[in-house]
């Protein structure tokens, strides 16, 4: 199957930081099937976006993470393949190298006030002045309006971003493949709530023209689940407002209402009655808002139109089973969803705050001493005569540090996740302060997996010591890399707790 995720806007991009890590940790892989394809596109006006950066950084480590295992590993990390189509920036396609664009030049208003009064008038009721000389290279500033105005005008065929991606998708679904094509944005600010239903729509227009009616496009829409902990000023200029953020979303639900069932086949809604407060910001790199619960469930979202078909007619909700708390039993797939993501996130912890810890300190000085303290290290590593002070070739060296790399921005998203989700409300599902990156050895995983009562999951010996011991004992059978490879695929097995 082939997946092509699309995120529009700053909490689109976040949602695509979600699925990027769910994708690798195989949560999209439907069993008995052929590993699943992954295809990302990111759609944001705000080239400058903290937001758009996080979920690049998460998506290129992984990239370098994949690319330095070399397809080795049999286990670890063996999802299909995953492609970054870049970002989409319909200002920039719209400038055509000629500066700054606004919605006057857009419309060419002192041509079309010339030309037909009455138009020009009506372009006045429609935006302000403000509106009108806003540099869109800043963003909408959660004015949907704007974005809708701006990217219904574009062809994406004629897109150079697009034409790749559309081309894949074409091959991809006239090949005979699985196709989903898969929407992130919110509903509520500016980008998201004009970027989804317009782009959404050219996509629709686009399916019919290519004669495609095997490739569902679903998207996951966020309803309001944050709110500002103070607001811009007279010299802030337009900027996004809480206040607006129910308008906003009224309006674009209006519209889904009235034509979303002939542009998407599945929409998943998802908001949160327990906001959690960001500093407020008016976009730029000073918007740096951490992962949320709710862009984990649009994920899942992704995850569940995998088994529907088109066609398919139901309503499903999702809520809490206890008022103030989330569980693991409130996910959809409660089990299947804590084993992966409890898996990740012990291998990810155990590698950086351990295992690479000892591997660090193994440089330059005797392996044969090394060796003494971590004998399990002599399963995957071995040295030559002219490497008698280095564990492993260069080669993995770089290996080890796309490994940490990797290691570190997945503990960061799964501590912004578990630390957002407002002071009303309690997670169940991972200890945060188990998440932090440490410069001393991590001792036990104990505490890091809640069990989906809430109680911290014991019913196992989890202490790397006797991790350690396992890895000194056990080998994949048939299956004997050598170096970081072999031995992150031999922990990501030691790590599956079902």
């Amino acid at each position: 199957m082939k997946l092509f995720a699309i995120g529009v806007g700053g909490s689109g991009a976040k949602c695509l930081e979600a699925v990027v890590h769910l994708h690798t940790l195989g949560l999209f892989d439907q069993e008995g099937s052929p590993s699943t394809e992954l295809g990302v596109l990111f759609v944001e006006p705000d080239r400058q976006s903290a937001l758009l950066q996080r979920s690049q950084t998460a998506l290129n480590r992984t990239l370098d993470l994949r690319e330095a295992l070399d397809g080795v590993t049999h286990h670890f990390c063996h999802a299909g393949g995953l492609k970054d189509y870049g970002v989409w920036n319909p200002v920039e396609e719209s400038m055509a190298g000629q500066g700054s664009l606004t919605m006057a030049r857009i419309y060419a208003k002192e041509t079309l006030q010339h030309r037909s009064p009455e138009l020009g008038g009506l372009l006045n009721c429609l935006f302000t002045e403000e509106e009108q000389r806003l540099d869109l290279n800043e963003g909408f500033r959660g004015r949907p309006a704007i974005g809708s105005a701006l990217m219904s005008a574009i062809e994406l065929k004629h897109s150079k971003t697009w034409n790749a991606f559309l081309g894949d998708v074409r091959q991809a679904a006239k090949g005979g493949e699985a196709v989903r094509l898969h929407m992130f944005g919110s509903m509520f600010g500016g980008t998201g709530a004009s970027g989804v239903p317009t782009v959404g729509r050219l996509l629709r227009n686009w399916l019919h023209q290519e004669g495609i009616r095997s490739a569902p496009l679903n998207a996951s829409l966020l309803l309001p689940y944050f709110n500002f902990k103070d607001h811009g000023t007279e010299d802030t200029g337009l900027h996004a407002e809480a206040g607006n953020f129910q308008l906003n979303t009224g309006a674009a639900l209006q519209y889904l209402s009235q034509s979303g069932d002939r542009d998407f086949d599945q929409v998943y809604l998802l908001g949160s009655d327990a906001k959690a407060a960001y500093d407020f910001s008016i976009g730029g790199v000073s918007q740096a808002n951490g992962a949320h619960l709710v862009e984990f469930l649009a994920a899942l979202g992704l995850r569940n139109s995998l088994g529907s078909t088109t066609g398919d007619w139901a309503a499903y909700t999702l809520s809490r089973h206890d008022r103030d708390t989330v569980n693991w039993s409130d996910l959809p797939d409660s089990a299947f969803t804590q084993r992966v993501l409890g898996r990740g996130a012990r291998l990810a912890a155990v590698w950086r705050n351990n295992i690479s810890l000892d591997l660090q300190n193994a440089d330059g000085q005797s392996l044969g001493r090394f060796y003494v303290g971590a004998p399990w290290a002599t399963r995957f590593y071995s040295s030559n005569g002219e490497e008698v002070r280095r564990l492993g070739s260069r080669k993995d060296k770089d290996t080890r540090l796309a490994a940490d790399q990797w290691a570190e921005a997945l503990l960061t998203w799964l501590k912004q996740l578990c630390s957002s989700t407002g002071g009303a409300l309690e997670q169940n599902l991972l200890d945060p302060a188990q998440l932090d990156l440490q410069q001393r050895h991590l001792e036990s995983l104990d505490d890091l997996v809640r069990s989906s009562d809430g109680a911290t999951t014991r019913k196992r010996a989890t202490d790397v010591e006797a991790l350690k011991i396992k890895l000194d004992n056990r080998r994949t059978p048939g299956f004997n890399p050598e170096g970081t490879a072999g031995l992150l695929d031999t922990l990501w097995k030691l790590c599956d707790q079902p």
